[in-house]
């Protein structure tokens, strides 16, 4: 009798054990924990070195120069095979008969492109553009100002490797990349020729992507 008393006590201990104040049976309770993650963002700025060729023909005579300025660029990639991209250009300084024509460019473009390996990727520029004349003189007897459709070709070459992302310095290597390309700055028959080849820097900016944990406690 006093062994079957000691197995009920035991059972009566092990079922409160196993209930809270209330009386409810305990379960494990999971908890989501959301944290910030450092990740590049497909937003990116470029800034280039520009030498600009300025071909025309006119009174039996022809007309080239180049002149020498910069470029800025802001684009968005879209996915790794097409973006979106705005150019500012201007020469300010040039050789030729007559010093060279300065040129200003504006212009919006549609950016297909192609990975080339790890670092590389070759991309296409197809849009539309504005290209003004900031000469003075016998330079504007060639051209002034107008607009068209513009294209160009170019290469991109990433210093690091974009994927690697270091979570303890809140640092992404990879958003710094060297580009080269050619442009044409209008493609229309009554313009002159005039061509655009940019050297520089490409930044890639930063995104903060939330990363949802679940942790489980007893």
């Amino acid at each position: 009798m006093v062994d079957v008393l000691r197995v009920t006590l035991l059972g009566a201990v092990l079922a409160t054990a196993s209930v809270d104040a209330g009386g409810v049976i305990s379960t494990p309770e999971t908890t989501e924990i959301v944290s910030a993650k450092q990740d590049i963002s497909p937003l990116y700025l470029g800034l280039g070195f520009t030498v600009a060729n300025f071909h025309s023909c006119g009174s039996g005579c022809t007309y080239e120069d180049k002149t020498y300025g910069g470029m800025l660029r802001l684009g968005y990639d879209l996915n790794s095979n097409l973006g979106f991209e705005a150019r500012v250009s201007r020469s300010f300084w040039g050789e030729g008969p007559f010093g060279g024509v300065p040129l200003q460019y504006m212009g919006i473009f549609v950016k297909p492109q192609i990975s080339l390996g790890e670092n590389f990727n070759l991309y296409g520029l197809l849009g539309y553009g504005y290209t003004e004349n900031l000469g003075n003189g016998a330079r504007l007897n060639y051209f002034d100002s107008d607009d068209g459709f513009s294209a160009g070709v170019g290469v991109e070459y990433r210093l690091s490797s974009k994927k690697y992302v270091d979570e303890q310095r809140g640092d992404s290597e990879g958003r710094w990349s060297l580009f080269l390309d050619y442009q044409r700055l209008l493609i229309k028959s009554s313009v002159p020729a005039m061509d655009l080849v940019t050297f520089g820097l490409r930044y890639d900016f930063d995104s903060l992507r939330q990363q949802r944990t679940d942790i489980t406690a007893n």
